[in-house]
């Protein structure tokens, strides 16, 4: 199980990739707004003329940049396991799936995020690659939550249904 500040700054999930687990990684450590982190753009939107109507919708992209090179090291100053290339295919995988995406922040995980329109800007160089990716919501906004509750909140998770996330 990845864990953020360990071995990776961020982390994907999709239960069609990677068997349904957890993927970590890198940020890029280069004075942008975004250094090893996530920046959120949120947009309040509403088909409504009215004002005074309080059916809104929220729309989100979470973007955020990524580093992918053989012999990084992890935050815990530990080498990188993965290689240049697998961590390219794993990202591949995720930047296929326009829905279901769990993203896992430093502040929380964000669910049901997909790979719409935007989606990444990738600047392959000789020794690493630097993508710059982008993500959305899809349906409803769920502002971030504790992962570990996200997890055991799940269909088959151990919470019931008025203790979970989903209440």
């Amino acid at each position: 199980m990845p864990t953020i500040g360990e071995d990776c700054h961020l982390i994907l999930q999709h239960d069609d990739v990677n068997g349904g687990d957890p993927y970590g990684f890198l940020c890029p450590k280069d004075n942008s707004h975004r250094e090893l982190g996530v920046q959120v753009t949120r947009e309040v939107t509403s088909d409504s003329t009215d004002e005074t109507n309080s059916t809104t919708g929220t729309q989100l992209w979470l973007n955020f940049d990524l580093i992918l090179a053989d012999d990084l090291l992890d935050p815990n100053g530990s080498k990188h396991p993965k290689s240049r290339s697998a961590d390219y295919a794993m990202l591949t995988l995720f930047m296929a799936q326009p829905a279901g995406i769990q993203l896992t922040t430093p502040i929380g995980s964000y669910a049901n995020l997909g790979c719409l329109g935007w989606s990444a800007d990738e600047r392959h160089m000789p020794k690493y690659s630097i993508i710059k990716m982008g993500l959305n919501n899809i349906g409803y906004y769920f502002p971030p939550a504790d992962p570990e509750l996200l997890a055991l909140s799940l269909w088959d998770g151990t919470l019931t249904w008025e203790t979970s996330f989903w209440r």
